[in-house]
């Protein structure tokens, strides 16, 4: 089939553009031009692969509507990754700008074309964390809780209305937090064990890991079995704790941690600290005031009960699976 990827030179997209091409799809990457010109650190990987794999390169953006008509012109199916996808030290009306209105501008593209499906990356913190412990599903009521979160629910606000009004034939996929090879947000949580360091730690079961390669089965899934209007939550099938991670990336790294953890105030004041040089030097800070929660209190699960019944879905990459791939490929790249 022919397909476009939005976002193709984004980590996931990067991915998901090789799985395609190894499976024999025609697929063309909508990329942004001075993505291609610059090459900025966290993307030459990316796209020298996408140039590797010799698939056809169409420089737009989300909000260029003419850049948009030839990207969306004769393909089949779309992968809209194309986004802000994580919290950045930006103006918060650049996360709707690019979320929302980028969104709005492909979907009006698409309309005027017969695509045959359309899989939306959203993310988990459209929904917001569970409440009481209950993971939460695909009914769940939406409560994000920071402008990132606010965007995607915005984001699928737009889809809601093109299926509804247009029949567009949208699938919507929320994962968590993600990582794998060509991932440079995670590659933090990787030095800081190579380093021996990593200063939190909690028993809990609080939070998702995703591995790339789990995200990416899943997104095949969607493309030949999933129902248009459709949405669906996506894990590694398991609630994890930080410790539980940081000893599986010790695993990868052969590489112990010493046994030296902090208070929890300490992490809130260095990070009020960290918020307040971000907004004023315009960095995203490491760490914020309320990270430790995040890392150590049980609210960020995700029942993916739907995928698993309806499309088949089984997790074919453990945790220490993905953490072992991931690592070796930071050693080659020289990161850790």
């Amino acid at each position: 089939m022919k397909i476009l990827v939005t976002g193709a030179s984004g980590f996931i997209g990067s991915h998901l553009v090789k799985r395609l091409v190894d499976e024999g799809h025609e697929v063309s990457a909508l990329v942004r031009e001075k993505e291609i010109e610059k090459l900025p650190p966290n993307r030459k990987d990316s796209i020298g692969l996408l140039k590797e794999l010799k698939v056809n390169v169409i420089k737009g953006d989300l909000l260029d509507k003419e850049s948009l008509k030839k990207a969306v012109d004769k393909n089949e199916v779309i992968f809209h990754l194309g986004a802000i996808a994580r919290p950045m030290a930006i103006p918060n009306e650049l996360y709707f700008k690019v979320n929302e209105e980028g969104t709005r501008n492909l979907f009006e593209i698409c309309k005027k074309n017969k695509i045959k499906k359309i899989i939306m990356m959203s993310s988990v913190s459209a929904v917001g964390p569970s409440r009481d412990g209950v993971p939460v599903n695909e009914n769940s009521e939406c409560k994000p809780i920071d402008t990132y979160g606010w965007s995607k629910l915005a984001q699928e606000k737009v889809a809601k209305e093109y299926i509804e009004k247009y029949e567009l034939p949208i699938v919507i996929l929320r994962p968590p937090m993600v990582f794998g090879e060509r991932d440079f947000e995670m590659l933090k949580l990787f030095k800081a064990v190579n380093k021996r360091f990593f200063p939190i730690s909690s028993e809990n079961k609080c939070m998702e890991f995703l591995y790339v390669g789990n995200l990416v089965e899943a997104c095949i899934l969607i493309m030949n079995r999933a129902k248009k209007g459709t949405k669906y939550h996506i894990s590694n099938g398991e609630h994890y704790s930080i410790n539980e991670i940081i000893k599986s990336i010790e695993k990868a790294e052969n590489k112990k941690t010493i046994p030296i953890k902090l208070p929890k105030f300490m992490f809130s004041i260095g990070g009020f600290i960290l918020e307040g040089l971000g907004k004023l030097f315009k960095f995203h800070p490491p760490f914020k005031h309320d990270t430790i929660n995040w890392m150590t209190t049980p609210q960020w699960y995700s029942d993916i009960t739907k995928i698993k019944k309806e499309l088949g879905y089984t997790p074919i990459f453990s945790l220490d699976e993905g953490t072992k791939r991931t690592a070796e490929y930071y050693k080659i790249k020289n990161q850790i």
